[in-house]
């Protein structure tokens, strides 16, 4: 018999209540292909002046009711214009069909335009100061077991284009720190290996070594765009990048490095990466700036413990971004801790949730109430 931690189990039929569409309350909804009847993940929700949400990798988003307007909308499917009084606890999306053009086919050079488009993130990205408010979660998973969780508010400053990002922690929440293990970075250095407009981004100095191929072109109202397929030596990665035509805007990378040669492991070089799986989604502003909307990185990683144990672990670390804040309304601050030390080391610095709630600007997924559970669990 499971007797569940009360807090998780709050959790866990907040959840189901959300996923069976039975509660009024919860200022969600689930979006689905209308015809596979299947959940999209990350389909973005916008809403007021620069706002909006993500849904989670079960396709559970937030719909805040307090707007007039609001644009339901992911690549490979039609933008949907929706009223508050539209909103239901169901919202569906039809995908856009694939062109393979032959001409387009022979007559595109997919490289040249993947490096193309890095050298235009200085025109097409937003290169102003502005704030963004955020959420980030970090879980990590021993042997498929979870074993800890962190979750933090967040509000970032980039001063300009190039500029490395600073941020200020505002809440947490967090499970008992897993002391074997500690490889997690601050929110401030996810962000800044996630942001493809620094100098040398490390996102997109590895993806220059890839090999990239045109797998079609999708047309919907407001703008056609390319989609490249990503591979790599030995099929040792893969992914896809999603272009703007017009402009060659990143819309959405998605990508996975794969290690087939595992190093042996020494107290000296304890651990190492397995596999490295990333996402990152742009948005735009009114006057078509761009600016990273969502990010998301899952490492696979083996250790050696210093009682020479060895076990494996899954690291997922997520940040997500619900307002963008221009003009004469940005604050200008240090980041509140040390971003280059592990986050869980400095936590106690900030004040702590006591209880762990689903969060509105990501709804937790299936997994990581399972984590949870793991931790809590009896």
């Amino acid at each position: 018999m499971i007797i569940y931690h009360s807090q998780v189990f709050r959790v866990l039929v907040f959840a189901l209540c959300t996923m069976c569409s039975a509660t009024m309350l919860s200022q969600q909804a689930l979006v689905l292909d209308s015809l596979s009847l299947e959940p999209i993940p990350y389909a973005n929700l916008e809403y007021g002046t620069n706002q909006g949400s993500v849904s989670n990798q079960d396709g559970i988003v937030f719909t805040p009711k307090d707007f007039k307007n609001y644009k339901l909308s992911h690549v490979g499917y039609q933008t949907r214009q929706l009223t508050a009084t539209q909103l239901k606890d169901t919202l569906y999306l039809k995908a856009l069909a694939y062109n393979l053009d032959e001409v387009v086919l022979h007559n595109f050079n997919a490289k040249d335009t993947i490096l193309k488009a890095f050298k235009n993130i200085p025109k097409n990205f937003f290169s102003q100061p502005f704030n963004q408010e955020g959420i980030f979660r970090y879980s990590l998973k021993k042997e498929g077991k979870g074993v800890e969780m962190i979750e933090t508010d967040f509000l970032s400053y980039k001063a300009s284009l190039e500029a490395e990002n600073k941020t200020k922690i505002s809440e947490v929440k967090k499970t008992e720190k897993y002391e074997p293990l500690n490889l997690l970075s601050g929110v401030a250095e996810f962000l800044n290996i996630m942001d493809p407009s620094l100098k040398n981004a490390p996102v997109l100095e590895k993806l220059k070594t890839m090999n990239f191929s045109f797998a079609g072109r999708i047309e919907n109202e407001e703008e056609e765009i390319y989609k490249i397929d990503i591979s790599g030596e030995e099929n040792l990665a893969n992914g896809h990048i999603f272009l703007s035509k017009n402009q060659l805007a990143i819309k959405e990378i998605k990508v996975e490095y794969l290690r087939n040669e595992m190093p042996e492991l020494t107290h000296e070089e304890p651990n190492y990466t397995t596999r490295v799986a990333s996402l990152i989604k742009f948005n735009t502003n009114k006057n078509s700036k761009q600016f990273l909307s969502y990010a998301e990185i899952a490492n696979d990683k083996t250790a050696l413990l210093k009682n020479d144990s060895i076990y494996h672990y899954e690291m997922k670390g997520k940040i997500a971004f619900n307002k963008l804040i221009q003009g004469k309304k940005v604050k200008k601050f240090r980041s509140n801790y040390n971003s280059k030390k592990a986050f869980n080391k400095t936590v106690a610095k900030f004040k702590q949730k006591q209880q762990w709630t689903n969060s509105e600007m990501l709804p937790m997924t299936t997994a990581e109430l399972e984590i949870l559970n793991d931790i809590y669990g009896n």
